[in-house]
């Protein structure tokens, strides 16, 4: 009991503190003195450190199996290997509250460091006053409805359920979940940055670099948890693919989405040196639908393997997000004169670019929003259950994003100002060569699907122009700038950009020319489906204190031993099967047991998945991350030209302003 009483103590303080904390806070952004900014601070950081014991708390619990909490018991066994003890923290409901509170907490501390000398004390206090709201409203509904320290009922048992079995599989549980709060909890930053820098008056050009590095870093770790997440589904689930447009997937993605359109909309705001109102309503419309698709995930409306079980946390949710855009709203006209701005833009400026290319993304978020929320509208509505599914979303998503692709690859090369059209020509004549080539040799090959010919030539066209648009930028720059010039923000745009493409040629040809079916085998037995060699070796059991496994063992193309299997986990009932792939850069080939043998000399069936070049999607995903990593604070370098005469137009069109 010492560890629940520790935990529910943390809880209580911390509540108590951050509550007083933020109240201090918003009320010195307005009219309070020094010492009451003082006391805000050190309030909120005795709620953030109240919080680290709570989770220091369910961690060791967790590690040493103490069942006298009902959260260990369901999330927990004797028999769970180490690593899995740590992430049961984050494994249900409860635990992923915790989390998602301890990750705020961490980035207030971050914020009240990072502004401990900013000359304008009001709006530092109201950004960390508006950050604490949310840390409080997550810490209440733990303490009111979701605490993760509640007493086992009756008789404490002596062993627990260990966690669910699709938890303790693959080791990205450690990974993905983390870096996908991050970027969800992570968006709060850049919105109470701008809210606070909006009410204050205070749209000065650091602060908008101040909210651009936030939401590039929540971009970078939303990036990477999706991706992982995809992976996580590819490599645990057994279908074979890694994306089906499941609601709690697209409330991942809406977020992603509109961050990366802040991402360019700030780039214009930064060269006039002023906030535009598309960048504070991208930054609102993030953070919002951040909370609307922690709203999806724990409130049980929306049916998917990803969402918790049933909760009473969904009223909760659902008014924190009517209060976020309500909030947001206000603010917005209240400060409108400071948003607004009757400044034109030429049509073939790199403004213009930004804008059309900004206009597609948000199109893109909301035609996925309709098409998750739209069940959720007819199940109210008329108490029917329906399910719009992939032929919706590619039917809309896949011309939109190929539009965006070839926008990609035209935006290097627009000017500040108005570019002429003749050197726009000029510079993509080129990667249009390139493109056209590609696209030649792509029907000639037999490819008929006009979305996988059209990804083909426009992840070219985006690859040739933006390598040559890189290369500019370094040549351009003296011998000593060189390597300032590669890892210049600029060239992290350009990177994120060259990732982009390649993930679109590897979903398309894994789309287009993914082959999938079953297969049935006798021991030693050996055949040929879709160009793949499979021999079936046997069949043999493993056993560990976590599970015990069947598998079969399985030889690709004379190559490797691959054991897809069927495992049990623990007291669950239900077997889980874990496919096999044969990763390489041309294919996968993805193996799992469909039909088990009755004996161990019996035919066995299994599924066999083809997937040309799927491992590129990983590849260019990483590039993405990568390139965003580069433009972070201390890894990015801004680029300045040696001297202004040496700039030339083609300079200029290269990426100048």
């Amino acid at each position: 009991m010492l560890y629940s009483a520790a935990g529910t103590a943390g809880l209580v303080v911390a509540l108590a503190f951050g509550g007083a904390g933020t109240l201090a806070s918003l009320i010195f952004a307005f009219w309070g003195s020094a010492k009451l900014f003082r006391l805000s601070r050190t309030f909120l950081i005795a709620g953030v450190a109240a919080t680290v014991v709570s989770v220091a708390a369910l961690e060791v619990a967790l590690v040493t199996h103490d069942f006298s909490i009902a959260y260990v018991v369901a999330n927990n066994s004797r028999e769970t290997p180490l690593l899995y003890d740590i992430t049961g923290m984050w494994s249900a409901l409860q635990g992923s509250l915790l989390l998602w509170a301890a990750l705020q907490g961490a980035f207030i501390a971050l914020v009240i460091v990072a502004t401990r000398r900013e000359e304008d004390r009001r709006t530092a206090a109201l950004s960390t006053g508006i950050l604490g709201v949310v840390f409080t409203y997550f810490i209440a509904m733990m303490v009111l409805a979701a605490n993760p320290f509640m007493a086992t009922r009756g008789p404490i048992p002596a062993d627990g359920l260990g966690p669910n079995p699709l938890l303790q599989e693959y080791p990205l549980v450690a990974v993905h979940p983390p870096l996908l709060y991050a970027g969800f909890v992570g968006m709060s930053v850049p919105f109470a940055l701008m809210v606070a820098a909006l009410a204050r008056k205070n749209l000065t050009p650091g602060w908008i670099g101040r909210v651009q590095r936030w939401a590039l870093f929540s971009w970078v770790a939303l990036t990477a948890g999706i991706v992982l997440g995809a992976w996580w589904s590819y490599q645990v689930l057994g279908w074979g693919g890694y994306w089906a447009w499941d609601p709690v997937e697209n409330a991942a993605l809406l977020p992603w989405l509109t961050t990366t359109a802040f991402l360019h909309s700030v780039l214009i705001d930064r060269h006039r040196r002023r906030m535009g109102p598309a960048s504070f309503a991208l930054v609102a419309a993030s953070f919002s639908l951040t909370i609307l698709g922690t709203y999806f995930t724990r409130s049980g409306v929306l049916q998917s393997v990803h969402a918790f079980s049933d909760s009473s946390l969904g009223t909760a949710l659902i008014v924190l997000f009517a209060l976020t855009v309500t909030a947001s709203v206000a603010v917005a006209l209240f400060r409108a004169d400071l948003l607004l701005s009757g400044r034109r833009v030429a049509v073939s400026s790199r403004p213009a670019g930004l804008l059309l290319n900004n206009g597609l993304i948000v199109l893109m978020a909301a035609v996925i929003l309709a098409g998750t929320v739209f069940p959720l509208f007819i199940q109210y509505l008329e108490h029917q259950s329906v399910t719009v599914g992939a032929p919706f979303f590619n039917r809309f998503v896949i011309p939109i994003g190929l539009a965006i692709l070839a926008l990609m690859a035209i935006g290097p090369w627009l000017r500040w100002r108005e570019t002429p059209l003749a050197l726009l020509a000029e510079r993509l004549l080129l990667p249009a060569i390139a493109a056209a080539v590609v696209l030649a040799v792509a029907v000639l090959a037999g490819v008929r699907s006009l979305a996988t010919i059209g990804a083909y030539a426009l992840a070219t066209f985006v690859i040739v122009s933006s390598t040559m648009a890189l290369a500019r930028l370094v040549l351009a720059s003296s011998r000593t700038r060189r390597v300032a010039a590669l890892l210049s923000r600029s060239s992290a745009g350009l990177v994120v950009h060259i990732g982009v493409a390649i993930v679109a040629v590897g979903m398309a040809s894994a789309t287009t020319f993914g082959h999938q079916g079953s297969v049935k085998l006798r021991p030693l037995g050996t055949i040929s489906v879709y160009g793949q060699r499979l021999t079936y070796l046997g069949v043999r059991t493993v056993v560990t204190p976590a599970r015990t496994s069947f598998e079969a063992a399985v030889v690709v193309n004379g190559g490797g031993t691959f054991y897809p299997a069927i495992s049990q986990f623990g007291q669950y009932a239900t077997p889980v099967g874990t496919p096999a792939v044969d990763v390489n850069p041309l294919r996968d080939v993805y193996l799992t047991i469909d039909n088990p043998p009755s004996t161990a000399t019996g035919a066995i069936t299994l599924g066999i998945v083809v997937q040309p070049l799927i491992v590129w999607l990983w590849v260019g995903a990483a590039v993405m991350a990568g390139g965003g990593l580069l433009a972070l604070p201390g890894t990015g370098v801004r680029r300045r030209p040696a001297a202004r005469t040496a700039r030339t137009p083609e300079m200029a069109a290269g990426g100048g302003r």
